[in-house]
């Protein structure tokens, strides 16, 4: 796991402070060393943070030669099954002189070439300088689980693992589109189709592209698909004794492959039905085997809290009696918030929608006073097992659709399994109906009309940009598994998996994600037709019986949803003096938008808490502007 950057120029000579400052603004991303690689014409950067082979050898950016060839690599990652295809490519002949995943990488793109991408198990993001064809060759993992930016104006090329590495750049100048802006605001929507910076953009996951120095032709392509099933079939007893083995053996091996280190591993453990199976199943590997780096007892990091509507602790100490692992806890607190809040933000780097962030940014930060370098996290079980409230009635129509009538009536009689009531249901239904059935010239004025939340924005602002809506009704999907589908190529994934980066790297951390990234784990489960997944009102059903009398009980058959939350209203209102300062003082950077007197109004009676996460991200918002000057 490491941070890294380049700079390419078409005409003109380098200017070699430019690599060193990009790479010092990663410096948090590697602090075990740093390396730069010179041509004619560009520069390469890299920031190590050493997690396999922490001898020299594993020094980026690392030079490969072989015969004729010769390439040059910086490289952000692990690629689990390194071992693996370091013994393959030795029976083509292949030498190696480190323990590195690096060196893997550029035999594997030696003996394959672009294709050796369909051999890698892991995440990535990376550069290849390709000194015979004159190239570089880049790519980032399937589903995004490492960044990676560019800016290309014809004139220069430059990337790098953080946006703020780019925005060092003399060139590069500080622009922020207004529909970004309302996109955030209004909508909460994160992600664009490019980085929240003009000009700046992200090579999406699964994508690769070459850049030929010959004549600066820039070609990015998809080298990956994920392919689902959606064929309906009912569900089988016999059938998910087949499914229930085979997810067991590839969590199993999917977790295996993640604990290979030379640094000490440890985990997340919130006390969901996610983490508390990556901390299970390492508990009965290392039952079996000698683990050094996660040693005789595991390293467990949870956030607690005194609101028992949000602190999952109590489940949280359920695995770690089961396990009898080593606990660390921390306690985030509103005033501790403030405190990190400008720190969080800047290495967010992008404004996120509540402070749910800061629960993860307290555990990272544990584990560094621990002296935890790598950590296992659940992200991503919740778009690869169905963990999410809307998953429901989209598995409900699609066996309506299949006009399975026993099999819904069943769902309906065992909806007490599931985190959800009828009342909410009917809600979700009509919801999704309206947005999906009425045209979209007319979703824009309906959207307006019925969300509270727009009263707090000026006419002009919500005239302007009222298309936006539109853009973000995503096809109402069929069955549950392209639901599924959605969510983890998607934008909702890519999300998560940027605020765990961020959080991670922050404190030194290489978080591993063993749902978001495990190819043959993916791949399985969307071979799995949907009524496996979500079965007498039980989400997750085949991941709860892939982990009967793996996981405690009481971890198993829970059937609330909490997720990774915070006391956040509670914490808002205890900082009044904090929040209306913030507001009175800032208020040029937000009257082109909101109107201040109404949001104070209903801040002071609470009322703006009905709207959801608005008074966070305005917050957020315009502190985020504070720090970037934008």
């Amino acid at each position: 796991m490491c941070g890294i950057a380049g700079i390419v120029y078409k005409h003109q000579n380098l200017l070699r402070d430019e690599i060193k400052i990009m790479t010092d603004t990663l410096a948090h991303r590697g602090p075990d060393g740093e390396g730069f690689y010179f041509g004619e014409n560009f520069a390469l950067g890299h920031r190590r943070l050493a997690i396999i082979d922490l001898s020299p050898l594993g020094h980026q950016p690392m030079i490969y030669k072989r015969g004729k060839e010769e390439y040059v690599i910086v490289f952000n990652g692990e690629i689990y099954n390194y071992i693996e295809l370091r013994e393959e490519l030795r029976t083509y002949g292949y030498m190696f002189n480190t323990n590195t995943d690096t060196e893997v990488i550029l035999a594997a793109y030696d003996m394959w070439g672009t294709e050796c991408l369909k051999k890698f198990n892991g995440m990535w993001a990376f550069v290849i300088f390709d000194r015979r064809k004159n190239i570089f060759f880049g790519s980032r993992d399937r589903f995004g689980v490492k960044p990676f930016y560019y800016l290309n104006n014809n004139k220069v090329f430059a990337f790098a693992s953080e946006i703020k590495a780019l925005l060092k750049l003399p060139h590069q100048k500080l622009e922020l589109e207004e529909e970004i802006i309302f996109d955030y605001l209004l909508l909460g929507y994160e992600e664009q189709d490019n980085s929240i910076f003009k000009g700046v953009y992200e090579l999406y996951p699964s994508s690769a592209f070459i850049l030929n120095l010959d004549d600066f032709s820039f070609r990015e392509w998809r080298y990956y698909e994920l392919a689902y099933v959606d064929k309906y079939e009912k569900f089988d007893e016999k059938q998910l004794w087949k499914y229930r083995e085979e997810v067991k053996e590839l969590i199993f091996n999917a977790v295996k492959l993640r604990l290979r280190s030379d640094v000490p591993v440890g985990s997340c453990l919130s006390g969901g039905l996610d983490s508390s199976t990556i901390v299970c199943v390492i508990n009965e590997i290392i039952k079996k085997e000698t683990v050094p780096q996660v040693g005789f007892k595991q390293n467990v990091f949870t956030a607690t809290y005194t609101d028992k509507a949000v602190d999952e602790s109590k489940y949280a100490e359920a695995v770690v009696k089961h396990t009898q692992t080593e606990w660390h806890q921390t306690y985030p607190t509103a005033e501790n918030l403030i405190n990190d809040l400008e720190d969080l933000i800047y290495y967010q780097e992008i404004p996120f929608g509540s402070t749910s962030i800061y629960a993860q940014y307290s555990v990272m930060r544990l584990a560094k006073e621990k002296g935890v370098k790598v950590l296992l996290d659940g992200q991503g079980g919740d778009e690869l097992f169905t963990g999410y409230i809307g998953y429901y009635p989209v598995f409900y129509r699609e066996i309506l659709m299949n006009f399975d009538l026993k099999t819904f009536c069943n769902e309906l009689k065992n909806i007490r399994n599931s985190p959800i009531s009828i009342k909410n249901l009917t809600h979700i239904f009509i919801r999704n109906f309206v947005a999906h059935t009425i045209p979209d010239r007319l979703l824009a004025i309906f959207y307006l009309l019925l969300t509270n939340r727009a009263k707090y924005f000026n006419r002009e602002f919500l005239s302007k940009f009222k298309y936006r809506i539109e853009k973000y009704v995503e096809e109402l999907p069929k069955t549950l598994n392209q639901q599924l589908h959605q969510y983890i190529t998607g934008k909702n994934l890519k999300t998560l998996l940027r605020y765990e980066d961020r959080n991670s790297m922050r404190f030194s951390i290489e978080s591993r994600t063993p749902f978001a990234d495990d190819i043959n784990l993916i791949e399985c489960l969307f071979k799995m037709p949907s009524t496996y997944k979500i079965h007498k009102g039980w989400s997750k059903y085949i991941l709860r019986e892939a982990m009967r009398g793996i996981i405690p009980e009481k971890i198993r058959l829970r059937t609330d949803k909490v997720g990774f939350a915070t006391p956040e209203k509670n914490w808002l209102l205890s900082k009044r003096d904090f929040i209306e300062d913030i507001l009175h003082s800032n208020n040029d950077l937000i009257k082109d938008y909101l109107s201040l007197n109404r949001l104070l109004k209903d801040y002071g009676s609470g009322k703006i808490f009905k709207e959801g996460f608005l008074l966070w991200r305005v917050i957020n918002f315009i502190i985020w502007r504070n720090i970037y000057r934008v």
